[in-house]
């Protein structure tokens, strides 16, 4: 019960959407492929979480002008993000751009290519329970030490070099808004989004 919670506290706003083998290497983009009028930083509001005892959680994602991303989601026990974190998520990759979603053209396709993902619990109560659960197959998680998680059997998902996850986005004058579940660590199938999630704004900095 404790694997399957912990596993929810992850998947909650992190991207969504189909997953399977893409290239990985990013030089394999064309240029125009590339999203380069998403460059910089986005942070999100701080989001009410609920779960494993985790009230909220902050989002961070940068863009490079070479099509590189970097996604965190630092969550935290308390509901004003303001407290030490409880549980940090990192993950990078590659973005492309895709072009139009046919259904509605008032939305971008954006493709994510994933190279590692990171986990660093920061509280002795998340370093106990994935001890405990043996959560990616490991029971020797320490407060403050990152590990990557890209390669390990995590609970049913697993992210490896090279997934690929389809996911929409609205950019209105600098602030993104992504598809309804924005989940870069369950591995999980469908359809690409066809609406963007307008309760979880992405600011730019």
């Amino acid at each position: 019960m404790k694997t399957a919670l912990f596993a929810s506290v992850l998947a909650m706003g992190l991207l969504s959407g189909a997953c399977g083998k893409d290239d990985d290497d990013k030089d394999g983009q064309t240029i125009d492929q590339i999203p380069t009028e998403l460059a910089g930083t986005y942070k999100s509001d701080c989001v009410a979480n609920g779960v494993l005892g985790l009230s909220s959680t902050s989002r961070e994602l940068s863009f490079s002008a070479v099509g590189d991303f970097d996604k965190k989601e630092t969550y935290f026990s308390g509901d004003a993000c303001a407290e030490a974190p409880s549980l940090t998520y990192k993950v990078n990759g590659t973005a492309q751009a895709v072009g139009k979603l046919p259904s509605d053209p008032s939305l971008e396709m954006l493709n994510f290519a994933v190279n590692d993902a990171y986990l660093t619990p920061g509280t002795e109560a998340i370093v106990n329970t994935m001890n405990t659960t043996r959560f990616c197959g490991k029971n020797d998680w320490a407060i403050g030490t990152e590990v990557s998680i890209a390669a390990l059997d995590c609970s049913g998902f697993t992210i490896k070099k090279g997934d690929t996850i389809n996911d929409v986005y609205d950019d209105r004058d600098g602030t993104l808004y992504f598809g309804k579940t924005f989940a870069l660590l369950l591995k999980q199938t469908g359809e690409r989004p066809t609406e963007v999630d307008t309760e979880v704004p992405y600011h730019k900095q």
